[in-house]
């Protein structure tokens, strides 16, 4: 009991950021096989014998949706709970208590409108991106990383995917994660909605790319169950 204690103060102690997603990892591996199993059912009700075929066509598009799915645990375990929940998720589980007693403050958190750089400008801190950025750089871009895959997974999924709409999808995403997180006790940050948004526009920059380089590969990964199923809208 004491060993299983010590590991997960090490993984809190050594991993940082990550830790949620790592305590999490069993909830999100569960979820994306729930996802999976419920869309192979559902595919082989409906599509019949021509199940293995269709299914086998637009493999690479169901495993960007796989992929999608997963991220999309990750994120909301990340970002919509509150600071330190699924650590002490484990460790109330571990000694035998309610796991969600103490865990949710039921305090509000903090609205930080201005970003941090502006607010260092704005108090004549010019200093602030030779000496202060070291420390606070590694959060923005580990906030515009989190959204890549958000930008570069949409226009896979959706045939009308644009520029401006995968740009508009992050930053609504983002804005309702921040809107949320203000109830669950964590801050609510302008850097946080800027970054995420910028992670959503380099993500489909990339996708561009990646289809300039990789055509064929790129066709492949947006053709659909639904495509290749004589453009059946439930599928």
């Amino acid at each position: 009991m004491k060993s299983v204690s010590d590991f997960i103060l090490w993984i809190y102690l050594h991993t940082g950021d990550f830790d949620t997603v790592i305590f999490a990892l069993p909830f999100i591996i569960l979820i994306t096989f729930i996802y999976w199993l419920s869309r192979l059912i559902f595919h082989k009700k409906k599509l019949g014998d021509e199940f293995g075929t269709i299914r086998r066509k637009a493999h690479l598009n169901e495993t960007i949706r796989l992929l999608t799915v997963c991220w999309s645990c990750a994120l909301l375990c990340l970002v919509l709970s509150p600071t330190g929940f699924w650590m002490h998720f484990w460790e109330c589980l571990i000694v035998g208590l309610d796991p969600f007693k103490d865990i949710i403050s039921g305090r509000f958190g903090e609205i930080i409108v201005i970003p941090e750089i502006l607010r260092y400008i704005l108090n004549g801190h010019h200093e602030w991106i030779l000496l202060e950025a070291r420390a606070f750089l590694p959060h923005l871009l580990l906030n515009i990383l989190l959204f890549v895959p958000l930008g570069s997974a949409l226009p896979f999924l959706g045939k009308q995917t644009t520029f401006i709409k995968t740009v508009l999808t992050g930053f609504s995403l983002s804005f309702l994660i921040e809107f949320i997180q203000f109830f669950i006790g964590r801050s609510c940050e302008m850097d946080d909605l800027i970054c995420n948004t910028l992670g959503a526009a380099l993500g489909y920059i990339l996708y561009l790319l990646f289809k300039k380089i990789f055509p064929g590969f790129t066709e492949k990964g947006r053709t659909s169950v639904y495509q290749i199923s004589k453009n059946d809208p439930i599928l």
